[in-house]
């Protein structure tokens, strides 16, 4: 199939380089984020972040994440978590598919990221009160995942995927 390399080289490592990633290359990873289409154009993602050399700041976003996932982190060059507003801004009824659109955006930030040779591991082990009370997350928001960015050096670890006929249903779910 016509699936781009971008896409198809695509995953998600436990291990990273200890190589640093720049802030440039985090605002450029935003941007593409922030392209994302949303409902209403509300773009109802919000990011926070630290890179690794930010000391205290990574560390409060490593204790948002669940004890499974601080000790393969504790190294990578920046961690996310990300964040939806539950409400429209528009007029505050709630936003039923903000997740939806996070993950859009998530999807930009993460094609980008390959084109820029940056892995990332996505995660929902994340301890959301922390991420409230360590991030100043405030009311009608919501912490949902993590992510964790760096530079992979191995070998690929491009998994078999699930076939189109075992996820896509013309007609009726078969």
């Amino acid at each position: 199939m016509a699936v781009l390399d971008l896409i198809k080289d695509r995953f998600s490592p436990y291990e990273f380089a200890d190589k640093s990633i720049t802030q440039e290359d985090l605002n450029t990873l935003f941007e593409a984020a922030g392209k994302a289409a949303s409902a209403f154009n509300e773009q109802p993602w919000r990011f926070v972040y630290a890179l690794r050399e930010d000391g205290d700041s990574f560390k409060n976003i490593h204790e948002c994440l669940v004890e499974g996932n601080q000790g393969w982190t504790a190294n990578v060059a920046a961690l996310v978590i990300t964040v939806i507003s539950k409400k429209y801004a528009k007029n505050g009824s709630e936003n039923t598919v903000a997740k939806h659109d996070l993950g859009l955006a998530v999807g930009n930030l993460s094609v980008q990221a390959q084109s820029m040779g940056i892995h990332l591991h996505q995660m929902a082990g994340i301890i959301p009160q922390n991420a409230i009370d360590k991030l100043n997350i405030p009311e009608g928001f919501e912490p949902v995942t993590a992510i964790a960015l760096g530079y992979y050096e191995g070998d690929s670890g491009v998994k078999e995927r699930k076939a189109v006929e075992d996820f896509a249903f013309k007609g009726i779910w078969k």
